[in-house]
């Protein structure tokens, strides 16, 4: 691994659950002293965490952490989920697909 590479964590949420959980991860790898690179995809039922506003306020906290957060507008089209909120890029199942490809031996992937 090249030294000035970080290490990735990809964070796929397909359930509203679990909130604790996720903030705990991310936080954990924000104490890594931005030595890990965080990717969240969020999908299926995950995508009415995007309506909870302890959710949002979390991730517009741990902001600088997070590289990216997407999510599955096709499972928002199915789940009747409306309120859009710019934190989130609203894409495609190819995104999650992306972010898991790009993954790398020493990186990880946690399916919430």
């Amino acid at each position: 691994m090249n030294i000035m590479e970080k290490n990735k964590l990809a964070v796929i949420i397909s359930e509203d659950k679990h909130l604790g959980h996720i903030a705990g991860l991310i936080k954990a790898a924000a104490k890594k002293g931005g030595d890990i690179s965080v990717s969240v995809f969020i999908t299926d039922k995950g995508v009415f965490l995007t309506e909870n506003k302890e959710f949002i306020s979390l991730l517009k906290e741990l902001g600088g952490i997070i590289d990216n957060i997407s999510v599955c507008e096709h499972s928002c089209n199915v789940n009747g989920v409306v309120f859009l909120d710019e934190i989130f890029n609203y894409s495609s199942q190819f995104e999650n697909a992306k972010i898991i490809n790009e993954l790398k031996e020493n990186d990880r992937a946690l399916l919430l």
